[in-house]
């Protein structure tokens, strides 16, 4: 199959037809050098990618950059090192999202699976290791582990009991962190609309952080490793049982605004929780809850705090 220059570039810019994206998307699955990148290498591909689109003119001029131009020709032969080191990074990055999304011929299968809120999900890999998935999450993994590491992503929360191999690094991968380990127990929460990414370890060490490697700590057996936007990634001891209630029908709330339990709320119970005022979604609660049910754990937080609710049609609303 062969791709012209034109084609290429309207699919860089975002103005390709249904059908010329297909051919596009096609032909880079066909190419032998495509590659994966090594872990957090994607992040970075991505928004070089990401810039490089944005300042793409219809003509194919990079906007800003008087007299340069990106040649598109190179496109045709990936493995060519006449072309813009830039654009090749992104097109690296296309590379990688189909690899990653489509078996090729030098990549295992790849399967997803995920959970609806009120839903959890056991796992088990092909090394062994076994990965509980609490509700609203993703989780995508190789049918079975080849080369040097055992790569997963994650999306939402996940506990992993993973099985020691020192010649493979367990390797988790979520939308903003890296987490490497040989063989432990730990608990992951990154879903997307969390402002944290939320790393507990129950058993063993693990590495987590950031992709660049120039943000990230080494957490050992009660210890939690809390990494933000724009924060620089922070550590300390915890209860490893607080992090990982929802695996055993508990629920642990300790110094927990409103807001963020509302939403730990609509993941277990599948249900939508609204607060009227923006002191409620504030206002910090605590409590531990054992083989219990939505009822009993806002009609206890009513009591404590003064707070009142309905529950209508899945709809939770609470109000002063």
């Amino acid at each position: 199959m062969k791709i012209t220059e034109q084609e290429i570039k309207r699919y860089a810019s975002g103005h390709s037809s249904s059908e010329e994206k297909k051919r596009v998307e096609t032909w880079l699955k066909d190419q032998d050098q495509i590659f994966e990148p090594a872990p957090g290498e994607a992040e970075q591909l991505r928004s070089a990618w990401n810039k490089l689109s944005a300042n793409m003119s219809q003509d194919g001029q990079l906007t800003g950059t008087p007299n340069k131009r990106v040649n598109y020709k190179f496109l045709s032969a990936i493995g060519t090192i006449a072309a813009s080191l830039v654009m090749l990074i992104g097109l690296g990055w296309l590379a990688y999202q189909f690899v990653t999304s489509v078996p090729a011929k030098k990549h295992a299968l790849l399967k997803k699976v995920h959970t609806e809120a009120g839903q959890r999900l056991t796992v088990t890999l092909s090394d062994g290791s076994q990965i509980v998935l609490n509700g609203k999450s993703e989780l995508e993994y190789p049918e079975k582990f080849d080369g040097q590491q055992r790569l997963v992503k994650l999306k939402g929360e996940g506990f992993f009991d993973i099985a020691h191999d020192e010649s493979k690094p367990f390797i988790v991968n979520t939308d903003s962190s890296f987490t490497q380990v040989l063989g432990t127990r730990f608990n992951l929460k990154a879903y997307t609309d969390d402002e944290q990414v939320v790393l507990t370890v129950e058993r063993g060490k693990v590495r987590f952080g950031r992709y660049d490697q120039s943000d990230q700590v080494v957490l050992t057996k009660g210890m939690q490793g809390i990494m933000e936007f724009h924060k620089a990634v922070r550590s300390g001891e915890v209860l490893p049982e607080e992090a990982t209630d929802w695996t055993k029908d508990t629920f642990v709330i300790k110094n927990e605004s409103l807001a963020s339990v509302a939403k730990r709320l609509e993941r277990r119970y599948a249900v939508q929780v609204n607060i009227e005022s923006q002191s409620l979604r504030l206002l910090t609660v605590t409590g531990t809850f054992t083989n219990t049910n939505l009822e009993d754990i806002l009609s206890s937080l009513a009591f404590s705090t003064g707070i009142d609710y309905t529950i209508k049609d899945k709809i939770v609303t609470i109000r002063k």
